[in-house]
């Protein structure tokens, strides 16, 4: 966050990086920045199964693995990495495991890192402090 932060400068004085709200910004955006949620969604792999899902809704592996370039082992492995994060759910018919996206829980996990990430926009605007040479 400090990297992130440092492209950033605080509006108000009160608002400077030491101070209490700055602070507890920070301490927000670092609980749901730093979790399986976002991780999962930073290869672009799982993100293409997200979107084929989003598409084809309740689908088998094979169905999800058909037109990407790994192995249904592969599709397989992150299809578990997203379930471990709750973006998917699976329910196994017979021999076949289908799989879904947990609709609900997206919606709310995103919601919360809004929540949480919010309060940046009234705190932070991008390069206040830097003066108008300097920042080209």
């Amino acid at each position: 966050m400090c990297a992130f932060m440092c492209t950033y400068a605080c509006v108000k004085q009160d608002n400077h990086r030491d101070s209490k709200a700055h602070k507890a910004m920070a301490e927000a955006a670092f609980a749901v920045l730093d979790t399986r949620f976002l991780k999962a969604l930073t290869d672009g792999t799982r993100v293409q199964i997200v979107k084929k899902l989003i598409l084809l809704g309740t689908s088998d592996v094979g169905t999800i693995a058909a037109g990407l370039s790994q192995d249904r082992s592969v599709i397989s492995r992150h299809l578990g990495q997203l379930e471990q994060a709750r973006i998917t759910r699976s329910r196994k018919v017979g021999r076949r495991v289908f799989y879904s996206i947990d609709g609900p829980y997206v919606v709310e996990k995103v919601t919360l890192i809004l929540e949480a990430l919010g309060p940046m926009a009234e705190l932070c605007i991008p390069f206040q402090n830097i003066e108008a040479g300097a920042a080209a």
